[in-house]
């Protein structure tokens, strides 16, 4: 692969640590807090607060806010927790309180850093309530670089709001976008269960790398905190652990070979470059650490 050269040779493997549980339900998305803490959202409505206790996480944790209608997207911003769901608002908790702030029509499916994106194709600035663009489709994802903005619809399309120019790149959902670490180039993910990997202009996305990554719709691609890897979450209940440099698979963790998520794994959030968690519809959040090998 010429676009990814192998520039580490480390390698380690990923263990359980811990579960979390107290959802009702399905568990949709996970955030790390400003102080370490865990943040998660899910069917049940509930925003619960996981606080970090000497390396681990406590197993009770603290129910902060509450909707009448599941939550699908969750972010931490300057001190700011925010999640946004089903009916379209978004809940903001700070240390002062709550407060219930404008969204999208039909459901708010997308937080990342100041944008919120949803089912009426907007992408927003969700502090002021700002347009920025709106597109044909459910906003799943977006990406910022450089004063350009890029979002990803449920039919598979990526948007260039600034070029109000649109391409396919997967068969199914677009659910992440991803600058590649180290590399100029760019990582996506979506419901035909593969991650690929592009270069990006305003005018075109060219296909470098093809990976059939899981056998169901890919929901997360994220990068460690220190780059070597990016892992990816699916509804075929696992989670892949892939090499940054070569894309090579590290490690799968699913069932039976190792403790796993029963049902689809929806969220993945790095907590520090060796721990991560996960979540899925069992309603369970695992807590995973890197060891030496």
């Amino acid at each position: 692969m010429s676009v990814l050269e192998n520039t580490s040779g480390e390698s380690g493997k990923w263990t359980l640590l811990q579960e979390l549980s107290g959802h009702q339900g399905a568990v949709y998305d996970l955030a790390r807090g400003e102080e370490g803490d865990l943040w998660s959202v899910g069917g049940d409505g509930w925003m619960v607060r996981w606080p970090a206790e000497d390396g681990s996480w406590s197993v009770s944790g603290e129910a902060m806010a509450r909707t009448e209608q599941a939550l699908f997207a969750l972010d931490v911003v300057q001190g700011q927790v925010l999640a946004g769901g089903a009916d379209g608002g978004l809940v903001q908790w700070t240390q002062g309180g709550i407060t219930i702030l404008s969204g999208h029509e039909g459901g708010t499916y997308c937080l990342q850093g100041e944008f919120s994106g949803g089912a009426d194709g907007k992408l927003r600035l969700w502090k002021s309530g700002k347009t920025l663009g709106q597109v044909q489709g459910r906003i799943r994802c977006v990406a910022n670089h450089n004063g350009h903005h890029w979002v990803g619809t449920h039919d598979g399309r990526v948007h260039h709001l600034e070029g109000r120019k649109s391409q396919s790149l997967h068969e199914g959902s677009l659910r992440a976008i991803l600058k590649w670490p180290g590399k100029d180039v760019w990582g996506t993910a979506g419901g035909d269960g593969s991650i690929r990997v592009w270069k990006a202009s305003d005018a075109r996305w060219e296909l470098l790398v093809n990976i059939d990554a899981h056998k169901g719709s890919v929901y997360r691609l994220l990068p460690s905190p220190d780059g070597r890897y990016v892992a990816s979450v699916s509804r075929d209940r696992s989670i892949a652990i892939w090499h940054a440099d070569t894309l090579e698979l590290q490690q799968r963790l699913s069932r039976p070979t190792s403790p796993g998520h029963t049902r689809s794994v929806n969220a993945l959030c790095f907590l520090d470059p060796h721990t991560m968690a996960s979540a899925g519809d069992d309603g369970r959040i695992l807590i995973w650490g890197l060891k030496s090998t």
